[in-house]
C-alpha cells in the first residue's frame, strides 16, 4: 500500500500544505526580528505553555519514532524507560540551573563557562558544543531520510537536502519566534499522530483485549531486566539516558537553554519544565513507542503480516502503512514524522548559530552594530544548515 499512497495527489497535497505553512510562518515572523535578542531568544517574552510544548517538540525528533518504535518491537513496554526517568533531576533544574542562567543573562553555555572559569574553558566548550549540535543535525537528517526513503522512493541524499533547506530557510528568516510557534504546532501534530497510530493499531487488531493478550509477559513489563541484555537493560538505560543523556540534554544543550532564556520569567521557565517532564514527556513516550508495541502484537498473532525478521528500524513506517485507514491518514502520519525532525532540526540550527555568533564572532568583532549582528546571525544559520547536510552525508557513508 505504501508506494501507491506515496505517489497519490492527496498524499503530496497534504505534505506540500504542511511545508508551505512552515515556510509561511518563517516569512511572517521574520518581520519581528530587529536584533539578535529577537532572533535567538524571541525577545524573552513567551509564556510557559508555548515553551513547554516547544521543548517537547525539540526533544522528540524523527529518530525518536525510529528508535523507540524499534525498541518497542524488540522489548515491549520497557521502551518507555528512556523518557520516564527525567523526574529525579527536576529540583536541581528548577531551583538551581534555571535561575542561574536566567539572572546571569548569558547568551550561551560557553559564555557561562567563561564567567565561571576562564576563556580557555569557553573555547573548549564552544568547540564541543558546535561539534555536538552539528552531529545532532546530521543524525536527525539521516534518520528522517531512512524513514522516508522506502515511502518516497527518493535517494536518501535528496530527502536530506530538501528537508534541511526547508528548515534552514524558515529558521534563517524567522529565528526563535518562528521556531517556538511552529514547534508548538508540530508538537501537537506529532503527539496526535502518535496516539492516532496507537488507536488505529488497536482497531486493526480487533480491540484492546486482543492487543493486550497478544503481548507476552515480558513485553508487558515496564522495565527491562536489571543488567541484560547488554544493549538494553535497566542499569544501562538509566545511567546512559537518564543521567548522562537527560541531564546533559536539559543542562548543557544550547537549544534547550535558549528555550529557558526565551521565557518571560523564571516562573514561566519552571512551569514549562514541570509541564514537559510530568505531562508532555509521558504522552510523548507513548506516541513514539506504540508502533513497536502494535507491531509486536501483530507479529505474535499474524506473522505473515509483520515477520519476526522485519528490520526494527523500519517498524514505524511498516505499521503506519498497515493500519492507516486512508491516504489522508497515512500522509498525516508521514507529516508527523517530518514535523518531529523539523521541530528538532530548527532548534539545533538556531542554537548552533547562537554559539557561533556569541562565542566566536562577537568576542572578536569590533563593536558591530545590531543590524550587522542580526545579518551575521541569519547568514550563520544558513551556513550551519549546509554543514549539517554534509554531516548527514558523512554519517550515511560510514
Amino acid at each position: 500500500m505504501t508506494p501507491e499512497i506515496a505517489t497519490s495527489p492527496l498524499f503530496w497535497g497534504i505534505l506540500i500544505f504542511y511545508v508551505s505553512f512552515v515556510l509561511g510562518a518563517g516569512l511572517f515572523f521574520a518581520r519581528n526580528n530587529q536584533s539578535t535578542e529577537d532572533f535567538f531568544f524571541g525577545g524573552r517574552r513567551f509564556s510557559w505553555w508555548l515553551i513547554g510544548m516547544s521543548m517537547l517538540a525539540t526533544g522528540v525528533g524523527s529518530h525518536s519514532f525510529a528508535k523507540y518504535a524499534s525498541k518497542g518491537f524488540e522489548y515491549g513496554f520497557s521502551s518507555t524507560m528512556t523518557y520516564m526517568n527525567d523526574w529525579f533531576f527536576m529540583p536541581l533544574l528548577l531551583f538551581g540551573w534555571i535561575p542561574i542562567i536566567y539572572y546571569m543573562k548569558v547568551n550561551s553555555i560557553p559564555e557561562y563557562f567563561e564567567r565561571r572559569f576562564d576563556s580557555r574553558v569557553r573555547n573548549l566548550s564552544t568547540f564541543t558544543m558546535i561539534l555536538y549540535l552539528i552531529g545532532y543535525i546530521g543524525i536527525g537528517l539521516l534518520a528522517l531520510g531512512s524513514l522516508l526513503q522506502p515511502i518516497l522512493g527518493w535517494d536518501i541524499e535528496t530527502i536530506i537536502v530538501v528537508i534541511a533547506l526547508i528548515a534552514g530557510i524558515y529558521v534563517s528568516l524567522g529565528g526563535q519566534t518562528a521556531i517556538i510557534f511552529t514547534d508548538f504546532l508540530q508538537g501537537v501534530v506529532l503527539l496526535f499522530a502518535g496516539i492516532l497510530i496507537f488507536g488505529l493499531g488497536i482497531a486493526y487488531l480487533g480491540g484492546f483485549d486482543i492487543f493486550w493478550n497478544a503481548l507476552s509477559i515480558t513485553n508487558k513489563l515496564p522495565l527491562a531486566d536489571f543488567n541484560s541484555p547488554p544493549d538494553f537493560n535497566f542499569v544501562g538505560v538509566f545511567w546512559q539516558d537518564g543521567v548522562v543523556g537527560s541531564v546533559g540534554f536539559a543542562f548543557m544543550n544550547q537549544a534547550v537553554i535558549m528555550r529557558f532564556l526565551s521565557s518571560r520569567s523564571v516562573a514561566h521557565a519552571r512551569r514549562a519544565t514541570m509541564m514537559n517532564v510530568l505531562v508532555f514527556l509521558p504522552i510523548g513516550t507513548v506516541a513514539v513507542s506504540n508502533a513497536g508495541w502494535v507491531a509486536r502484537a501483530i507479529t505474535n498473532t499474524a506473522p505473515e503480516v509483520i515477520a519476526e525478521t522485519t528490520n526494527p528500524n523500519s517498524i514505524f513506517t511498516v505499521v503506519a502503512g498497515i493500519v492507516a485507514s486512508s491516504e489522508a491518514v497515512f500522509a498525516f502520519l508521514v507529516a508527523a514524522v517530518v514535523a518531529a525532525l523539523m521541530s528538532s532540526l530548527d532548534s539545533q540550527i538556531n542554537a548552533s548559530a547562537a554559539v557561533v555568533v556569541n562565542d566566536i564572532y562577537l568576542p572578536r568583532a569590533k563593536n558591530p552594530s545590531e543590524k550587522t549582528r542580526l545579518r551575521v546571525a541569519m547568514i550563520t544559520s544558513a551556513i550551519v544548515t549546509v554543514v549539517g547536510i554534509g554531516a548527514a552525508f558523512l554519517f550515511n557513508n560510514i
